[in-house]
């Protein structure tokens, strides 16, 4: 199979030729045009038949305008939408289950309960509130009396008045606990009736998605079959809700059972662009790794593939420049294709090659993704290290960055600011997403620098803040600039002829850490190399 790492891959002509002609039979389709044009994640596989003929498939990820089965389309692998069957079913008793619950929870009873449990704590706040402060202003008088003097008999009559306003107290303190005693017996009734309830609809849940991911039979290209389930289960992990519903496993098991030849896949978006993840019409993404990290890992055996969990095949470039060294610094052009740090990869970073070269004492200061080249600064002593890393994290270090953007439907302003909160995809790790609720605060400054022919743009780019994926998600999320970096294969940037992430941190100044002095360093653009397609 030409393309198949389904987490990191560029589209074949082929590829891209299908999403074309699936994109504009949707055009012409107003059905189709309705039921995808709210968003939806489609794909495309290119297969060859026994007979030598190639052709494609396409699909679809979940529901599309609530139908699980279209024309043109592969159908799910395992269909759950049949009105009689065990699932829908099911799902009736978890539904009956849900509204009791409602019921339950919107009871008058209980909410009248609830009022008059909080009415009864305030009351026998004020009242017992009331007495302690009367108390207080009856135990001063008998206090001030004895200390004037009294009768034998006084006094008897001052401590049975002390005796009674206690009682009293107590009295009053018990007959008010005593009913709201009895409104939380009812309310703790009505909470375990709901708690019983929510039980029941955890088990009937979990009993459900495992029937659903064990009837879920899923194939590879060694002819061996899995339940979706054992796939899962096998590494430890539960299912999550909705695997096995995306384009790609459906595209792969429809060729499995019709003895058709996986040749090349992707999947690319259609509709209305999220206003979290970044998804804009026509570009490719990878598969989400929650649902189909492990399950496509199954299912791609036997092809002449990439195991998803492996990474992307590049070469690890054992080299780098360095502009400037001294005893507590020192400043190096990041190749593309380097990690900064080690990592998982096995590639050797630029921390290992400088540690190599200047000895084991080479600390990191920050980091550049593994596919960004640019400038960076290590540290060769911690004081060093520490003082860089303060000078980031309080902004007072200033970067600029190089990049080239895809072609977009939009003309672009001369410059601008882009302020887009950012956060973690969990689902599509290691992929980022706006999240306007609990993401951090993201901000960059961009200026155009000239328009190619080819449509796509150079840019500038000056980040405020040093989020993860910053100017990655900021180019590419619709309500940034819509334009996802060329070569950017997580977030849709894939082009023909780019071989590599266009994103270079080209200038970097700081303060050395030891003299105070202000250092300014740059390297130049690195030259867009174009690749011919396969």
């Amino acid at each position: 199979m030409d393309t198949i790492n389904p987490f990191r891959y560029a589209p074949t002509p082929a590829v891209r030729e299908a999403a074309r002609r699936l994109i504009q039979r949707i055009a012409d389709s107003p059905d189709l045009d309705q039921a995808f044009s709210p968003g939806k994640m489609l794909g495309v596989l290119v297969v060859r038949d026994k007979a030598g003929r190639i052709g494609y498939l396409s699909a679809f990820s979940g529901l599309a305008g609530g139908k699980s089965h279209l024309d043109g389309f592969v159908p799910p692998i395992f269909d759950l939408t049949t009105p009689e069957g065990y699932f829908r079913r099911k799902e009736k008793e978890i539904s009956a289950v849900v509204q009791k619950l409602k019921l339950l929870e919107n009871d008058p009873e209980y909410i009248q309960l609830k009022i008059e449990l909080h009415s009864a704590g305030e009351r026998m706040d004020s009242e017992l509130e009331g007495l302690r402060k009367t108390m207080e202003v009856s135990r001063a008088g008998r206090a001030a009396e004895r200390a004037r003097g009294v009768s034998a008999e006084r006094l008897k009559e001052l401590q049975r008045q002390s005796q009674f306003e206690k009682a009293e107290y107590r009295r009053v303190r018990k007959a008010i606990s005593e009913k709201i005693a009895l409104l939380e017996e009812r309310e703790k009734q009505f909470r375990g009736q709901m708690k019983a309830l929510k039980e029941q609809h955890r088990q009937m849940s979990d009993e459900l998605q495992r029937w659903i991911f064990g009837n879920y039979t899923v194939h590879n290209a060694l002819g061996e079959e899995s339940s979706i389930w054992q796939i899962f289960a096998s590494r430890g992990l539960v299912p999550p809700g909705g695997t096995g519903e995306c384009a790609a496993p459906k595209l792969l098991e429809y060729a499995y059972r019709n003895g058709l030849e996986p040749l090349s896949m992707g999947e690319f978006w259609y509709g209305k662009s999220s206003l979290t993840a970044v998804r804009v019409q026509g570009h490719f993404y990878p598969s989400c790794t929650s649902k189909c990290g492990p399950l496509l890992g199954f299912m791609l055996r036997g092809l002449n593939s990439h195991e998803p969990d492996s990474g992307p095949e590049k070469p690890c470039a054992d080299s780098f420049e360095v502009l400037y060294s001294d005893k507590d610094i020192i400043v190096a052009v990041k190749n593309s294709s380097v990690p900064s740090v080690p990592g998982l990869d096995g590639c050797k970073s630029l921390l290992e090659m400088l540690q190599e070269h200047f000895g084991r004492e080479v600390y990191p200061v920050h980091r550049l993704d593994m596919d960004t080249s640019g400038v960076m600064v290590y540290a060769r002593t911690r004081q060093a290290q520490a003082n860089l890393q303060q000078q980031f994290e309080t902004r007072r270090v200033d970067k600029t960055y190089w990049a080239r953007l895809c072609p977009g439907d939009i003309a672009l302003d001369h410059c601008g600011t882009i302020s887009l909160p950012l956060g973690p995809d969990y689902d599509e790790r290691p992929r980022q997403k706006v999240d306007k609720t609990a993401g951090k605060e993201a901000i960059t400054e961009y200026k155009c620098l000239c328009t190619h022919p080819d449509g796509t743009t150079e840019v500038l780019f000056h980040p405020l803040t040093g989020r993860t994926h910053q100017l990655r998600v900021h180019s590419a999320h619709a309500l940034g600039l819509a334009r996802p970096i060329a070569g950017d294969l997580l977030y849709g940037g894939a082009l023909p002829g780019i071989s590599r992430l266009c994103l270079h941190a080209r200038s970097l100044s700081f303060t050395h850490p030891s003299t105070g002095e202000p250092l300014y360093f740059e390297s130049p653009t690195p030259p867009v190399t174009l690749v011919p397609d396969p």
